[in-house]
């Protein structure tokens, strides 16, 4: 059992639930290979690839057309949407101006893409949004609302990494109705940051500038008091809370607050080669 389907072509990825199966194609007879891809083709015959050019994006490895920055936000349901899975759709685009792409992958998985806007929803106000859909639509769901990549990268893999992020954190607290990378950072100190290294090394290469990092380390040392640490470098108050919203603006990580200010430390400490 595995959180994500394997990208090596002499296995097959069975989705069970919220995780995969995976099997050595060499150990099933022709008709057992030939039933289980039958069953993968009417799955996919059900996501048009040209109304949704984000699925080759995030399963191929296909590069993405437009730069910008985007965002996953993955969505799994423990109590199904019977039946209104088109209408829940359309709701979230109405809903989230910023949407580029969204689809079921299976029938308790869903993936919403966004684009960045610099009014993008922060996980606390999504919450809110997907608790009333849950009573609108009788289901239940929970996110993850993923970091904003910069299009160039491989987002097959960010995708990858980030659901088996997803999938270690839900076996920790199952019934968490929505989180974010900040606030499931206990995660990655509990079973190690290693699978995530390739996720984690983008974000510190999209994110951070030199005079970026001194501040997250001034702001740390300082436990976020914006008064100390602008007096540490010698800065107006003012000039360093507007190089702060900057920064949020940029990307939706708000150093004001501590999970947050903790993810750009870590990130800082684990791959900078810059020394105090």
């Amino acid at each position: 059992m595995h959180p994500s389907a394997s990208n090596d072509q002499g296995l097959l990825s069975v989705p069970f639930g919220r995780q995969f199966i995976w099997i050595p194609k060499e150990t099933l007879t022709k008709k057992e290979l030939l039933l289980f891809q039958m069953r993968e083709g009417d799955r996919q015959k059900n996501i048009d690839h040209q109304a949704h050019p984000w699925y080759p994006i995030l399963f191929e490895h296909q590069p993405v057309s437009s730069p910008n920055m985007y965002r996953f936000i993955h969505v799994h349901f423990t109590k199904v949407i019977d039946g209104l899975q088109s209408e829940w759709l359309a709701e979230i685009q109405q809903m989230l101006p910023a949407v580029v792409d969204l689809f079921f992958i299976y029938d308790n998985q869903a993936v919403i893409v966004e684009a960045h806007s610099g009014e993008n929803l922060r996980v606390e106000d999504l919450d809110g949004l997907f608790v009333a859909l849950d009573m609108d639509f009788d289901c239940y769901s929970q996110l993850f609302v993923g970091p904003f990549h910069r299009s160039e990268h491989d987002f097959t893999q960010l995708w990858e990494e980030e659901a088996t992020f997803y999938y270690e954190f839900l076996q920790l607290r199952k019934h968490q109705k929505s989180l974010d990378l900040p606030t499931g950072l206990s995660t990655l100190f509990i079973s190690g940051a290693k699978p995530y290294l390739a996720l984690l090394r983008t974000l510190y290469l999209d994110w951070f500038e030199e005079e970026t990092e001194t501040i997250i380390r001034a702001l740390w040392q300082h436990q976020g008091n914006a008064s100390s640490t602008a007096k540490a470098l010698f800065m107006h108050r003012n000039s360093l809370l507007y190089k702060i919203d900057k920064f949020q603006t940029a990307t939706n990580l708000n150093l004001k607050i501590m999970d947050d200010l903790l993810l750009g430390y870590f990130l800082c400490q684990t791959f900078s080669t810059h020394t105090d």
